[in-house]
This record gives structure tokens, C-alpha cells and sequence, in this order.
């Protein structure tokens, strides 16, 4: 893997982290990591946000007095259900199950269950999603996503660029056409964006939220009319470096099937790095 060991080690941490594992764990014999999900009170008559901060103050309570060796927290995204979480990497799989399906998931993913490489094969993910659909929850989405690779080269853009920092991202009116670059998260918060200006337009934007304090998430959206100019590439690899630069962890996910957005990744210097199953309640 093209990936340097000082990032994998961060984010195996934080991946411990995100699952309320024990920093010193070992694997079992297939694979898996495995822990019990915090005590959480149902959603009932709150917002996704409001949700999203009380997981994440209940998660922050449940390792608070764990050393991760990073300085950072679980990543809690709004409208997901930490029911049960999967992070696929490196040939491991950091799992974090409710006490309602814990038994099951030791059993499914213990001596007998598929490898972590194979746990997104869909005969597997559908005997998940049984077990799920039995406690009022379903599957809700699969991820792929990618690190930076250990070769950088210099990124010389043929267009205007220009940067912009946390504080001037709200009040930024021209971003908000850019909705994947600039999300707008109250638990995510956009920590920086760059733009393309093309004749006085900006033309492209690649923004980065503050995932967790450790991990930073870019997205990128190009307008139409300027699609197909190499504008989001040269954009995800600058934004890239500066995280890079800031001693932050950059990552970029998408849909298994979006090629065009993984050949993003790819030219910006990502490789691909783990998949990550998310789960929600029925509606």
C-alpha cells in the first residue's frame, strides 16, 4: 500500500476511536475488531443535528479516559444510527454493534464469518441487514475512501486560485452552489475551501470539513460549463497539500460505483484505503 505508516497508524487509531475500541485490542482469528456500542437514548423528537452532537457527547464520555495516542475524537455524521458501525482496512475490520445484535456479530464475524476484505459482498451485507431489519434498522449506504499517497509532486494550476478560510466559508455567497465542497455542517464544520476563478467565475471549488480533529474530509463540485478541464483534480490535490501542510489527515470518499469521482482521487495522488458500512433506522 502507497500509503505512509505514520498515516496508517493515526488512523487505525482513529478508527479504534470511532468504534469505542480498546487501543491494545488484537484482532480475532478472522479479522475483526469488536466492541459494544455506548448506552444511547432513542431519537425520539429530535433533530438529526441535535442526535449527531448527543452520540458524539456519548461517545466522548465512553473513551474518555482511553489513550488513543491521537489528538482527536469519533467521527459522528448527522442522520446516521451508531447502532452498529463497520470500517473495513487493511485487512481488518472495526466493528461496534448495540448489545441487542453484540451476540450475533461475534458469532457472524467470529471463527466462521467472511473476511474483512469481503465483508461488503452483498450476500453478506444482506444477512446483516436481516439481522438489522429485526431491531427497526437497515443498511443505509457503503463508502469507499482513500488516503494520500507517499509521492507528492507539485500541483501548478493554469487558473486563478483562491483561498478561503473557516471563518469566511458562511458568509461566502458564491459557495453555496458548491453544496459537496461546502457542506454547511453543524458537526462537520467547513474548515477550508480553494476555488478555481475562470474569467472572474469561480469555475470549481474543493472545501474540506473538520471530520474529526485528526481527519479531514474534502469534497469538490465543478460547475457544469467547465467540466472535463482537469479543474477537480488539480483542486483536490492542492487542498490536499495544504491540509497536509496543516498536520491534518486528508481523506475523500464516494460511491463505489462513481468512477469519474474515484478518478478524482486517484490523479489528485488518493489510493483507495477502507469502506465503511452506515446503518439508520426504518422509517
Amino acid at each position: 500500500m502507497h500509503i505512509a505508516e505514520d498515516i496508517i497508524k493515526k488512523v487505525e487509531a482513529q478508527f479504534k476511536m470511532d468504534c469505542a475500541l480498546d487501543p491494545s485490542g488484537e484482532a480475532g482469528k478472522r479479522g475483526y475488531l469488536m466492541g459494544r456500542r455506548p448506552k444511547m437514548p432513542d431519537q425520539t423528537f429530535m433533530t438529526d443535528t441535535a442526535y449527531g452532537w448527543l452520540m458524539r457527547e456519548r461517545m466522548e464520555k465512553a473513551v474518555a479516559d482511553i489513550d488513543y495516542g491521537i489528538d482527536s475524537r469519533a467521527r459522528v455524521y448527522e442522520g446516521m444510527d451508531l447502532f452498529f458501525r463497520a470500517i473495513l482496512f487493511c485487512g481488518k475490520g472495526y466493528l461496534m454493534a448495540d448489545e441487542a445484535i453484540y451476540d450475533w456479530c461475534c458469532r457472524e464475524y467470529g471463527e466462521q464469518g467472511p473476511e474483512p476484505e469481503w465483508f461488503c459482498r452483498f450476500s453478506n451485507l444482506r444477512r446483516l441487514d436481516d439481522c438489522l431489519r429485526s431491531q427497526r434498522r437497515e443498511i443505509a449506504d457503503t463508502h469507499i475512501y482513500f488516503l494520500p499517497g507517499m509521492q507528492e509532486t507539485a500541483v501548478k494550476p493554469d487558473f486563478e486560485v483562491r483561498w478561503l478560510e473557516e471563518g469566511e466559508l458562511p458568509d461566502w455567497k458564491e459557495g453555496r452552489q458548491f453544496c459537496h465542497a461546502i457542506c454547511g455542517s453543524e458537526l462537520m464544520p467547513d474548515m477550508l475551501a480553494v476555488a478555481a476563478i475562470i474569467d472572474g467565475k469561480v469555475a470549481a471549488v474543493a472545501g474540506a470539513s473538520e471530520d474529526s480533529p485528526l481527519m479531514w474530509q474534502i469534497g469538490i463540485d465543478v460547475l457544469p460549463g467547465f467540466a472535463g478541464r482537469g479543474l477537480a483534480s488539480s483542486l483536490v490535490a492542492l487542498l490536499k497539500q495544504e491540509i497536509l501542510a496543516r498536520g491534518k489527515i486528508p481523506f475523500y470518499g464516494t460511491a463505489e460505483s462513481h468512477g469519474l469521482s474515484r478518478s478524482v482521487a486517484i490523479n489528485a495522488g488518493f489510493f483507495p484505503a477502507w469502506a465503511e458500512v452506515y446503518v439508520r433506522r426504518r422509517q
